[in-house]
């Protein structure tokens, strides 16, 4: 007669505990979707939160679960007793609390991997070894809650039903709650100690006291300096908002404000005057020009709201869309702008399908981290966007892309969807006549129902010297026709792909804007 009967877990170890086991399967489910999650946070302000950075954390997490899941079962298998379990949890969160500590120097060292290679090898060096732990405690648990093997099926799928739970929970606790109320490394650290404590209870109720020492890692880890920033750069203010580092940079040498959001800059000011430094938003200020009439205008990303400052002093009433609500604020207390109209903390494409509001002018610019999302530029936005404007009115594109080259298929796809939803289409570029036009450029379309002309008047008065620069030459920075492209639909959308090539430029403008030490931040 065959004995449906396990090992037992070990003659000098106390099985587990119902309790103990539940804990643990808990407790590492909703860790390894904490760590997934938070690795966007711990990445982004050097490889921004792009497709390659999400695609680095998924591979590294598989990778570094089926790892553990092996080595866990290798170990509980030759040693079948309840304490490795402790001792695993316990050492899972003493690496995990040395994320915070390692980041810089490893982001340091893969920042010049460039945005593809980087951001799997930063998340490899960081998130594996803790993954890994934490995947070897599913098959030690399943291996010590099994006795018989009349009943393994049962114990199993609940050993996967908590787990999956724990991942649940560790989802919608670090995303709705977390995030929003603390800083990465305090989450990261947090996340630890509990580890940690679940790890020596487990040991402790097994007479493994000296275990409890494991506390002073994440505690030692929580002391550890951040990396300094150079003399002539400090920050204003700084906040984790549900979307990224959002941070207000001085950069006294240059005499510039930034708006940073993850690794991007998206907006800088002057300090002697306050004018913009970007040169797109001054070709936008023709706006006034093509439509003198124009009283009302909408503007989808606010930047440090340079643009509807500019255009207020031409009478012109601006509403706000912008997702970020640290955008939002920090424009207010930093860059000087104040709202003419309504401020809408919202995603732009609920907006535009729930408003019914009319205006005479819409400015699209939400171009950041190396793209512009694609869901805002399909045909079907685009015909919406017409719908909000009044007869006449105009629509102003900016996006970041290649003019020439083997790299532009994405501005134009973006200028023949523009095409199929509106009958007049023009396009300049922001850069002088000898930047070459096979690197990238903020390329400005705009487009409407009726012709696109302007002209300058004699005595025309300028917001400042650089406007003045870009405006009367504005004629000469249009771009020729460009070769057909995709129209992007909501049911094909190559954009992701195709904005790769700019991705990549935009990362290593990034680089070359600021130091690694602003970055690491």
């Amino acid at each position: 007669m065959t004995d449906r009967r396990l090992a037992p877990s070990g003659e000098a170890d106390a099985a587990l505990a119902r309790w103990e086991l539940s804990l643990s399967v808990l407790l590492g489910g909703a860790v390894v979707m904490l760590v997934e999650i938070l690795g966007t946070r711990i990445v982004g302000p050097i490889f921004g939160v792009s497709l390659f950075v999400w695609a680095a954390l998924l591979s590294v997490t598989l990778c570094a679960l089926a790892a553990g899941y092996y080595a866990g079962g290798v170990l509980i298998d030759r040693v079948p007793r309840a304490s490795r379990l402790g001792w695993v949890l316990l050492l899972a969160g003493m690496v995990l609390a040395l994320v915070p500590l390692l980041a810089p120097g490893v982001l340091r060292l893969t920042a010049g991997l460039g945005p593809r290679s980087g951001p799997l090898s930063a998340a490899f060096v960081l998130f594996a070894p803790s993954l890994a732990v934490l995947g070897m405690v599913g098959p030690i648990t399943v291996r010590l809650a099994t006795t018989d093997l009349a009943s393994a099926g049962k114990r199993v799928g609940n050993i996967y039903a908590v787990s999956t739970a724990g991942s649940l929970f560790g989802t919608l606790v670090t995303s709705f709650w977390l995030i929003p109320a603390f800083d990465t490394d305090a989450i990261v650290l947090g996340a630890s100690l509990l580890l940690v404590a679940v790890g020596a209870l487990i040991l402790a109720r097994r007479r493994k006291a000296r275990a409890a020492a494991a506390f002073a890692v994440p505690l030692l880890v929580s002391a550890a300096p951040t990396p300094s920033l150079p003399d002539d750069i400090r920050v204003l203010d700084s906040t984790h908002s549900p979307y990224g580092l959002v941070e207000v940079l001085e950069d006294r040498a240059r005499g510039l404000r930034y708006l940073r959001a993850d690794h991007s800059i998206i907006g800088a000011h002057w300090l002697r005057d306050h004018s913009a430094a970007f040169a797109f938003l001054h070709v936008l200020e023709v706006l006034p020009l093509m439509r003198p009439a124009a009283k009302d205008l909408l503007v989808i990303g606010l930047g440090t709201g340079a643009l509807p400052t500019a255009l207020a002093k031409s009478g012109i009433r601006a509403d706000v869309v912008e997702i970020d609500p640290a955008v939002l604020r920090f424009a207010e207390q930093y860059f000087w702008f104040s709202p003419t109209g309504s401020a809408h903390v919202e995603d732009a494409r609920t907006f535009i399908r729930n408003t019914t509001a009319q205006y005479d002018l819409i400015v699209h610019d939400t171009f950041t981290g190396g793209a512009t999302p694609d869901h805002l530029l399909s045909v079907e936005v685009l015909h919406q966007l017409r719908a909000r404007l009044r007869p006449g009115g105009v629509l102003a594109l900016n996006m970041v892309g290649f003019q020439q080259g083997p790299h532009a298929a994405a501005t134009a796809a973006i200028e023949t969807t523009l095409r199929a939803a509106f009958p007049q289409v023009r396009a300049f570029r922001d850069s002088p006549l000898e930047h070459r036009a096979d690197q990238t450029n903020n390329i400005i379309f705009f487009a409407s129902d009726a012709p696109l002309d302007f002209e300058l008047e004699r005595g025309h008065r300028y917001g400042d010297a650089l406007c003045a620069d870009i405006l009367p030459a504005l004629k000469n920075r249009e771009l020729g026709a460009l070769p057909p492209g995709d129209i992007i639909t909501d049911g094909h959308n190559p954009l992701t792909r195709l904005q790769l090539p700019v991705a990549e430029e935009h990362y290593q403008a990034m680089q070359q804007l600021l130091p690694i030490d602003v970055w690491l931040r």
